[in-house]
């Protein structure tokens, strides 16, 4: 391109041609940025004093150690991780008791010293990233906590919700609109909402009192819907559907529930919200998890257990395409390894030996 900036043209034959060249060199230019490997984030050391966040290729191979953090979630664009740093130290007050820092922090995927984006006293959970990889969703605290949407370029932040957060996360697209689920401070009873990342117009979705982990998709929202059972204190929790606007909400799944166990959470949809990626939650207590694919793709939706063994694998993430999962063996508080599998099944393959919570940009 620079070569043909020093040609000068002379007639309007030569002008066209330089104007394709051009073309030629930028679509080729950006055909390169588009074909950039993609990346994967994970934590490994969660049992030591200072977990630390990896970035490699999604097979594992060029794994660099960002630095410390006990959760972290890489950008859709893939130049950024976000991460959650836990720190323990004594407080300022008589009591001398140890008090707990959590900081939000920004890693570059290319390395470098990460930057501090805010701390506080509270836990924080580390929600989701936009689509368009400019603003986090955080919730700060718990019984009740402040779910709130901060610019990660200039820190800017809104609180857009109080109460106890039930799930969230961001719609599909440019909107940057939220979905949350909450409950007061209390009470049992847990409903959806909308809003905008100032927290302004919102909109109450559900009025049952039993609707939470929603998560938008290009079609809709599914969420998990609380069903009554018998002698038992605790609900099961099937995957319900609605459109964006709170209408037409209806049951996807009927999966049995055991006793001791919780049920269906949805993780993450494939761009064409066909494939959905869902946690069978449970026992209670236990941490344990085993990751199930939904198929929307039919009259009727279909779910089974991803890997068909029930040993253990927390769905993390699912590529746009739907054909490949990214998963956690183990628990969430003994995790083995980070592993992929095909969205039909199969053996799945491992990617990194140690690690849990993985993310990735594929």
């Amino acid at each position: 391109m620079l070569a043909v900036g020093r040609i000068k043209l002379r007639t309007s034959a030569c002008a066209a041609l330089a104007a394709m060249l051009a073309a030629v060199v930028l679509c080729a230019g950006e055909a390169v940025a588009a074909t950039a490997p993609p990346l994967m984030t994970y934590i490994t050391d969660l049992s030591k004093p200072a977990p630390q966040v990896w970035v490699s290729s999604i097979t594992g191979a060029s794994a660099t150690d960002l630095g410390p953090a006990s959760s972290a979630l890489i950008s859709p664009d893939g130049a950024n991780v976000a991460a959650i740093v836990v720190q323990k130290g004594q407080s300022a007050t008589s009591s001398g008791q140890s008090v707990q820092t959590s900081t939000l922090s920004l890693y570059l995927t290319a390395g470098g010293a990460p930057v501090t984006i805010v701390s506080s006293q509270q836990v924080m959970q580390l929600l989701a990233w936009s689509p368009d990889s400019r603003q986090l969703l955080v919730a700060v605290g718990a019984s009740p906590a402040q779910l709130r949407v901060i610019d990660a370029a200039t820190d800017a932040s809104h609180t857009i919700a109080t109460g106890v957060i039930d799930g969230a996360g961001f719609a599909p697209g440019n909107s940057e609109h939220v979905v949350y689920a909450k409950a007061a401070v209390n009470t049992s009873r847990v409903n959806i909402y909308t809003t905008s990342p100032a927290g302004t117009g919102t909109r109450q979705l559900t009025r049952d009192g039993r609707s939470e982990y929603p998560l938008w998709g290009p079609n809709g929202i599914v969420y998990s819907h609380e069903t009554a059972r018998t002698k038992n204190p605790y609900p099961a929790l099937q995957l319900w559907f609605m459109s964006s606007s709170g209408t037409g909400a209806h049951q996807l799944t009927s999966t049995p529930v055991a006793a001791a166990v919780q049920g269906l959470t949805p993780i993450a949809f494939s761009a064409n919200g066909k494939h959905l990626l869902a946690n069978f939650v449970g026992p209670q207590g236990s941490n344990h998890a085993e990751a199930f694919a939904v198929d929307l793709s039919g009259r009727k939706p279909a779910w089974r257990d991803l890997t068909g063994q029930g040993n253990g694998y927390i769905g993390d993430a699912i590529s746009s395409d739907g054909k490949t999962i990214l998963l956690t063996k183990g628990t969430a508080e003994a995790p083995v390894s980070i592993e992929t599998i095909p969205w039909a099944g199969g053996t799945p393959t491992t990617v990194a030996a140690a690690g849990a919570y993985a993310s990735w940009d594929l």
